[in-house]
């Protein structure tokens, strides 16, 4: 047992004699008189109900929050009186600035309105009609494959620091909650269609697992953010743009779908703590560049293994012959060249712009743009 109480109730006088009186009507009330903020708050917008922002109003709100929470280490809701002999949990991330998001109770909301379920909301019964040639649909197969490894580790991240955040940060711990459940479901999903594509799970990716591992074993939170947020999931966001796109039936298009709208919202997260970050701590630039640096060199061998590239082609070229893998290749590296371009975006949005001068993910991005136009697929 991690914890044992210094007390053992079943013998402690006072509180033997407390608990007798209690239940005879000799009732203390002492907890009428706490001394917290009297207030009355009432929904701005009647037809949107009663939302986290419509409570952000004195000692209950979160824009007045200090950055450093040095009072509350407990259980306690924030705005709650903290007597005496409440438990320090000793919460490891106790700085506003290292989690908090423009918008973070917003992103909360709409998740809790845009919720899914992966059994009843994809067709499933529409794929038995679908009859795939077998190289599309081993190919499919390890896409999933590669899916359901992705957001296996995007489920566990943010579980993993829930308990670690100070109690008082309530709307970032609910809008993590969420998350996790967003990656379950999306695990839950592409396990599902890969059982139905009748191959099943296929194989693992090491390089693609090594990738994810860097996510997990962040040394701080807001390393997991920038790690999975906004580069490991914003590449997956384009990810799923694309394979809404070379989706084998109409039931993988709503799919995609699906799933994307819970990406977007998690992607949107990174990118607006970010720039809290970058507006709030501007002397933490250096170490945020140090840190993309190993991001992007580990995003960059991740998602590039032959696991997920290969089976890419083919469903991109539709096929294995010549033909085929000469336009799946073609599909393929404008995917892969609007990843990066699309990452280098959200960079500049968070005021990062100096980013694509330093990077060598950027020069990657830079090399494959060269080789579209020299192949005549993009304009020079």
């Amino acid at each position: 047992m991690a914890y044992l109480s210094t007390i053992d109730f079943f013998e402690d006088k006072n509180f033997l004699d407390r608990w007798r009186r209690t239940l005879k009507g000799d009732l203390d009330l002492s907890w009428m008189q706490a001394k917290t903020e009297k207030v009355s708050v009432a929904p701005e917008n009647p037809r949107r109900g009663l939302t986290l922002r419509d409570l952000d109003t004195g000692s209950y709100g979160f824009t007045e929050l200090p950055d450093f929470q040095r009072q509350n280490r407990s259980f306690a809701p924030r705005g709650a009186e903290l007597p005496d002999g409440l438990p320090d949990l000793q919460a490891e991330v106790n700085q506003k600035g290292e989690v908090w998001a423009y918008n973070t109770e917003g992103y909360y909301e709409e998740a809790m309105t845009r919720q899914w379920n992966a059994t009843l909301d994809v067709p499933w019964a529409d794929l038995a009609k679908q009859e795939l040639p077998d190289e599309i649909s081993r190919a499919y197969a390890q896409l999933l494959t590669f899916l359901t490894e992705v957001e296996m580790i995007a489920t566990d991240a943010p579980a993993k620091w829930m308990g670690r955040l100070n109690n008082n940060f309530m709307e970032v711990k609910n809008f993590m909650a969420t998350q996790v459940m967003d990656e379950a479901r999306h695990a839950e999903v592409f396990r599902k269609r890969a059982l139905t594509t009748g191959y099943g799970l296929m194989k693992a990716s090491p390089q693609n697992e090594i990738s994810l591992k860097q996510i997990r074993d962040a040394d701080s939170f807001a390393e997991m953010s920038l790690s999975l947020h906004l580069i490991g999931e914003g590449f997956v966001l384009t990810l799923f743009r694309f394979s809404e796109y070379i989706a084998p039936t109409e039931a993988d298009k709503k799919m995609f779908r699906l799933v994307m709208q819970d990406e977007a919202r998690h992607v949107g997260y990174g990118v607006q703590h970010l720039k809290w970050v970058m507006r709030h701590f501007p002397e933490k630039r250096e170490v945020i560049h140090k840190h993309l640096d190993e991001a992007e060199n580990m995003i960059f061998s991740g998602g590039n293994g032959l696991e997920v590239t290969e089976p890419f082609i083919i469903l991109a070229g539709k096929g294995l012959k010549k033909e085929n893998i000469e336009q799946g290749c073609k599909i393929t590296a404008l995917f892969q060249l609007k990843q990066m371009e699309e990452y280098f975006e959200r960079l500049d949005k968070c005021g990062l712009g100096e980013r694509r001068k330093m990077s060598k993910l950027h020069n990657a991005m830079e090399l494959t743009r060269a080789s579209l136009q020299e192949a005549g697929v993009l304009a020079g």
